[in-house]
């Protein structure tokens, strides 16, 4: 066990503080506009000589968990942090650069693509709440296979750089939602990436129907809280069957490598913990 944190501290440790400042400024402007407290502690003297003791705060790997296990505080620090970067500008620079068309849709590139999105988002979540992590939504469980209770009332007014977005949606019945991701299994028994990311490409869209409103549309998805749950869902299930023996290592092939409109490319979104996260 301690063998694995070691190397999962290592790992999580490939790209320097500077080196991950500099991607994020370069990657997502906005989020370099405000400093916050936290940012504060972090570049202080204080903070360096106290960092063993600051790691419940600013923990080296976040570890993202299960949306059903969370506590009530862990649940509200999400919904806090969520707002802070909604308030700041950030969450509508997101929502407009998922409506750009980097074809990261329908083809080999959604997981790799929103993997990168994924982080940008968690880091600006970061600025506010560094011991925050996305959880994912596992609707492959019956328990789950229903919308998540605690983002109910959370219907948040997104203001992008060019429009407002009132978050709305009308999920439907869970056995709707069991019927939608039932070829989940058939999915992760295959062998071959693009046979897996075709499936799962396709539980991907209907999970967004099913919740319906603004998740129908990728010009707005990203505003509705819960698109971060059920898309950190996604690339678990990636993760998971990346490392299995079907996926044994296998990454896609893209005729371009770039996961445009940001600088990091596909060779960059094959470790997980070296991104700074790992799933538990």
């Amino acid at each position: 066990m301690k063998t694995k944190k070691k190397q999962a501290r290592k790992m999580a440790s490939r790209f320097s503080p500077e080196m991950r400042e500099m991607l994020l400024a370069q990657n997502l402007p906005l989020r370099a506009r405000v400093m916050s407290f936290p940012e504060m502690v972090r570049m202080s003297d204080v903070f360096v000589r106290l960092r063993k003791d600051l790691r419940w705060l600013f923990p080296p790997v976040c570890a993202r968990k299960d949306q059903a296990s969370l506590t009530e505080t862990e649940r509200a620090r999400y919904i806090c942090a969520f707002n802070m970067i909604n308030n700041d500008g950030t969450l509508g620079e997101l929502v407009d650069i998922h409506h750009g068309m980097y074809m990261q849709h329908t083809n080999a590139l959604l997981l790799p693509w929103h993997r990168i999105f994924l982080m940008l988002f968690e880091e600006a979540l970061h600025k506010y709440h560094p011991d925050v992590c996305i959880p994912y939504w596992d609707w492959t469980r019956a328990e789950e296979q229903s919308f998540p209770a605690w983002l109910l009332p959370v219907h948040p007014d997104v203001h992008t750089p060019t429009t407002t977005i009132t978050v709305l949606r009308s999920p439907q019945s869970s056995s709707n939602l069991a019927s939608t991701v039932s070829s989940v299994p058939t999915a992760m028994a295959e062998t071959n990436y693009n046979d897996f990311s075709s499936l799962i490409n396709g539980v991907h869209g209907s999970v967004h129907g099913w919740v319906g409103g603004t998740m129908s549309s990728p010009a707005t998805s990203p505003a509705d809280p819960v698109f971060w749950l059920h898309h950190c869902n996604l690339d678990r299930l990636w993760w998971v069957w990346y490392n299995s023996t079907a996926g044994h290592h296998q990454n896609p092939v893209l005729a371009d490598p770039v996961m445009h409109p940001w600088t990091y490319t596909e060779t960059q979104t094959r470790s997980i913990t070296a991104l700074g996260y790992t799933y538990v």
